[in-house]
Order: C-alpha cells, then sequence, then structure tokens
C-alpha cells in the first residue's frame, strides 16, 4: 500500500499543477475592443443622422418660404385679372376726350387733340385689348417666376429625399452593428457559461486533490 501511495500522489499533484495553470479562455479583451469599436461606429452614425435631421429642418423651412412666395404670386396673379377687368370696365364708361388722353398717356409721342377719326366703338374694343395684353405680359411675368419657385422647390425636395435615403442607409448600418453586438454577448454568454462550469469542476479537483494529498501526506507520516 506504502508503495501506491507516492504513484498516486505524484499524479494527483500532477493533475493540481495542471488545472492550476489552465488559463481563462475567454477573450476578454478582444470582445471590448469588438463592442468599442461597433459602439464608436454607431455614435458615429448618430451624429451623421443628428447633422442630416439638421440640414432636412433647414430644408423644410426653406421649401416653407418658397411656398409662400409661390402663393404669393398666385395672389398677385388673382389681383391683376380683376384690375384689367375693372380697367376695361372704365374703358367702356370713358367718354370721347377721355379715351383720346387713354391713348396719348400709352402712346405720349404720338398724341393728338383732334376729334376722334374713327369709329368710338373702335377705340374702345382696341383699348379694352390693350389692357388685355398688359395684363397678359404681367401675367406671363408672374407665371415665370412661379415657375423658378417651383424649380427651386424640386431642388429642396429632391435634396430632403437624399438626406432621409442617407439617414436610412445609416440607421441600417446601425441595426446591423447592433445585431453583430447582441450575437456578440450571445456568444460571450456561452463562453462565460462554459468557463464557470469549468471553474466549478476545477474547484471541486482542487478541493477533492487537496484531501487525497493532505490524507497521503498524513498517511506516510504515520507510517514512517
Amino acid at each position: 500500500m506504502k508503495k501506491l501511495i507516492f504513484p498516486i500522489l505524484t499524479l494527483v499533484l500532477i493533475c493540481f499543477v495542471v488545472f492550476e495553470k489552465c488559463s481563462d479562455t475567454v477573450n476578454d479583451k478582444a470582445f471590448n475592443a469588438q463592442m468599442d469599436s461597433l459602439n464608436h461606429a454607431n455614435d458615429s452614425l448618430k451624429i451623421v443622422i443628428a447633422k442630416d435631421d439638421s440640414v432636412i429642418n433647414d430644408l423644410n423651412i426653406l421649401d416653407a418660404e418658397l411656398n409662400d412666395l409661390v402663393l404669393h404670386q398666385k395672389t398677385k396673379v388673382t389681383t391683376v385679372i380683376k384690375y384689367v377687368e375693372s380697367k376695361k370696365n372704365t374703358i367702356d364708361l370713358m367718354q370721347d376726350n377721355e379715351v383720346v388722353q387713354f391713348y396719348n398717356n400709352r402712346y405720349p409721342t404720338d398724341t393728338t387733340s383732334t376729334p376722334l377719326v374713327v369709329a368710338k366703338p373702335v377705340l374702345v374694343a382696341s383699348a379694352k385689348d390693350l389692357v388685355e395684353l398688359d395684363g397678359a405680359k404681367e401675367l406671363i411675368k408672374i407665371k415665370d417666376t412661379i415657375i423658378g419657385l417651383d424649380s427651386s422647390r424640386l431642388v429642396v425636395k429632391d435634396s430632403v429625399i437624399s438626406k432621409y435615403q442617407s439617414k436610412e442607409v445609416n440607421f441600417k448600418t446601425i441595426i446591423g452593428n447592433q445585431d453583430v453586438q447582441i450575437k456578440g454577448w450571445q456568444k460571450q454568454y456561452n463562453v462565460l457559461k462554459l468557463e464557470n462550469t469549468k471553474l466549478k469542476v476545477k474547484s471541486k479537483f482542487q478541493r477533492i486533490a487537496s484531501y487525497i494529498i493532505i490524507g497521503g501526506l498524513g498517511y506516510l507520516t504515520l507510517v514512517k
């Protein structure tokens, strides 16, 4: 029995040392570096998204201002139309001298004070046509302005859409990074769980080994 004690104690001691030397399998440094990198990437993307939100807000304000200008121009269209109709009604009520004065005011380099050579109805109709022509010219200017404003609004809308598309890409990237983080934490949890099980087994073995070594040494002491 005494001869078996030494090999048994030697084997137990070797196993004890081996278990003690076993290093943890959890690579905390690499895992933490990966998580920090993903967090930094997400924080950077959130800053970009916040900047995009600010730009979108400014573009929406600009679009609202352009829309107000368009509405103002449309109001001017109504004003011009009412003015033309009012002026035509005024011409219908003009006396002969007033019709002459209308043409003199319109064509100051070709004035006349002589009685009307042609029939008054013809001159009145011509005057009304001239008023309508003036109104049409003004409406064309307004329409051109509206077209320009609408073109500017279209550019603004395209910019807003572009920013929303950029935000969508960034949000998808953030979600992808978070998915990687979740999988990383799940993997880390499984590794830690396995490591905890190994530590429990290691602790039990070391406890048993300690008892065996102490018992063996005690037995050798008594045998001597």
